[in-house]
This record gives C-alpha cells, structure tokens and sequence, in this order.
C-alpha cells in the first residue's frame, strides 16, 4: 500500500515527538529542538542511504561532551554533494508539517550567500547579527554542507580551486554586506558595487555548478574533500580522514561522524581542541534574539 506524504509526515511527527518544554532554560529548549531535527535528519539518512556527518562545533561537542557544547546555539552536519542532492529531493515529502528545508528554491527571500540550505524549525526563531530585517524563515535550525571534491595540493587545478572559492567569499561580502559590516568595513565599501556583485555572483554559480559536477569524477584515493564551491569557507580533508565514517555519542544517541575525528577536529579548532575557552568566552555566538517557543495567540 502506498503511504502519503502527509502519513510519512505524521510518522515522523509521532516517531519524533517536539519536547522543547522539557529544557530549563532558553537555550536548553533551542538545543532540544535542534536535536530533535537531526534526529529526523538521521531517520531519513539512514532510510534511504544517505551519507552525513556531524561536523564543526557539533562534533566537538561529541567528542568533548557527548552532546552539545553547554553554550552552543546552533548544530552543524555535512553531506556529500551526491548525497546532499538527494536529501534536497527526498526530504521534503518526509519531514514532518512542522520542518522546512530552506534552500533558495524554497524560500525565495533567503539570501544567505554563505550556506544554501538548512532545516528550520517553524514553531521558534533566532535572528543572528547582522540579520535583523530579513525577511526569510528564521526558525531554529540545522545547517547543512554541501563538501565537495577537490583535486590535491599538488595538482595544478587546487590552486585554481582555492582561486574560485576566493572569489566567491569576495563576491558574497559584496552581496550582503548587512551581515559582514560588523566583521569588516572593507565589506561595507564593496556594497557601494553591489550591482556589479549580482552580475558576478550569476557568472560564478554557473562555473562553480560546472566544476562540482566535473570532480564528481575525481577517485576516492585522488582527491581532497571540502566544504562546497558554492560555500565561503576553506577546511580541506584527506578522503581517509572521513570515510569510511564512524559513529560517535551524541546527547544519548549515536550518529555519523568522520573516520578521523581528532584529526577533523585539529583542522577546525587546533590540536588543544578538547581543552575548553575562558569563562568569558563560554557564551552563545550566533544569536541575538533566540525564541525556542512561539507562543500563538
């Protein structure tokens, strides 16, 4: 018998009830929520063979924790760029009512140039600096990165690479210069030449589209995995560093983790990265507004 899209939603609704009332405090109630939307994440991963990983400050809360790190307000996963396209087509149709999968297909007022999708929760909200008057979903949330192949260090073709992901940071400081104006003036200037970004940023998502989808070729043993060409950030991993992947304890369950995960975590956060940051710096850091509960009228 063929189930429908609103039974598979409704499944996963009663299979992963929403407990944030049972957090003490507000960011006990964003943690819950965020954990309880990689717990959907995990399900429809593991149904369907979709490969993840827990990745930056997550992963560390990991290893350090077993779960979040006490003052984290956000969680962090990764996919292959083949398996992040089928968690784009599949999700959908199985997440529960109240879970969307925001992408810039999806919601078209989304213009977070830096990351193109996350899973927000619709019943909460968090406003990160820099984002207090978009207009986009802004539900708690799981951030999802697209890692992509690269050729190694020494070929010819990674510095090209490492060239076009340049670019694409440079480009992004250009578009949104709103979020980036309170780490840099310099990205306050480039707006000025905003027209001029939207015209490059058009040029470069078509090259970068051509570029993932020609190193989709590249051999396990013959390349480098990074987060996306369509991503501003920089990590570069040896393939045996994350695959075959493992599995670590996370808030008393177990989900994906990298195959090396010290190692993982040494290029995040350097070889004292189980060694915790002063008091002082032991508070959340990408919120200014945090609502894990909406209250309805």
């Amino acid at each position: 018998m063929k189930t429908s899209v609103a039974e598979s939603a409704e499944d996963l609704s009663l299979l992963f009830p929403d407990n944030r009332r049972e957090g003490e405090t507000v960011l006990r109630q964003a943690q819950l929520v965020m954990l309880r939307m990689l717990r959907v994440i995990d399900h429809i991963c593991r149904k369907h063979g979709i490969r993840y990983w827990l990745c930056s400050g997550t992963l560390l809360g990991a290893v350090r924790y077993k779960g979040f790190i006490p003052w984290d307000d956000d969680l962090d996963i990764s996919m292959m760029r083949e398996d992040y396209e089928k968690f784009l087509r599949i999700a959908p149709s199985e997440l529960p009512v109240d879970l969307f999968l925001q992408t810039r297909e999806s919601d078209p007022d989304y213009d977070y140039l830096p990351l193109p999708c996350k899973l927000r929760d619709l019943n909460s909200l968090i406003i990160a600096l820099g984002q207090e008057n978009k207009k986009y979903a802004r539900g708690l949330f799981v951030d999802i990165f697209p890692m992509d192949r690269y050729h190694k260090k020494h070929h010819p073709a990674y510095l090209f690479e490492r060239a076009v992901k340049w670019c694409n940071n440079f480009i992004c400081r250009g578009l949104d210069a709103e979020f980036y104006k309170h780490q840099s003036r310099k990205s306050l200037f480039l707006s000025f030449f905003k027209p001029l970004f939207y015209i490059l940023k058009r040029l470069y998502d078509k090259m970068a589209r051509r570029k993932i989808e020609a190193n989709k070729s590249l051999t396990d043993d013959n390349c480098l995995i990074g987060r996306g060409l369509d991503i501003i950030w920089y990590e570069f991993f040896a393939y045996d560093e994350i695959f075959p992947l493992t599995e670590t304890e996370f808030e008393g369950s177990f989900y994906y983790a990298p195959h090396n995960k010290a190692a993982y975590l040494t290029r995040f956060y350097g070889k004292n990265y189980m060694t915790p940051p002063p008091v002082e710096k032991r508070h959340p850091g990408h919120s200014v507004v945090l609502k894990p509960i909406l209250e309805k009228d």
